[in-house]
């Protein structure tokens, strides 16, 4: 697999941990829809309802600032057409990845 693939599978598991956690915050809050709430609206009920310790609200609020960039701006900051043969940038972006990829996995794993 090319970096550019690996750093395409790592999002889709970093998307995908995120949603666990939204549907692991939802449990823990007895919500029963997760369709109609965003991550930014859990932090907040989290929050008002004392849920996390305050260093798991922030490890919260940083995942969350983390997703909100790559899912709308990480593409468009970074252009990877241009990068697409520079394997130095496309190995610091997947290491990138695989950290934060390692923080959702963390966190999630603490709400179970």
């Amino acid at each position: 697999m090319s970096y550019l693939e690996l750093i395409y599978y790592v999002i889709g598991d970093i998307i995908k941990t995120i949603q666990y956690i939204e549907w692991n915050l939802c449990l823990k809050l007895d919500i029963d829809t997760l369709s109609s709430i965003t991550l930014g609206q859990l932090k907040t009920l989290v929050i008002d309802n004392d849920l996390l310790k305050e260093e798991d609200v922030y490890d919260l609020y940083k995942i969350l600032e983390r997703r909100n960039d790559l899912v709308h701006k990480y593409f468009k900051r970074l252009d990877f057409e241009k990068h697409e043969n520079n394997t130095g940038f496309l190995e610091n972006q997947y290491r990138y990845l695989l950290n934060f990829k390692e923080q959702v996995e963390e966190f999630n794993e603490k709400l179970l």
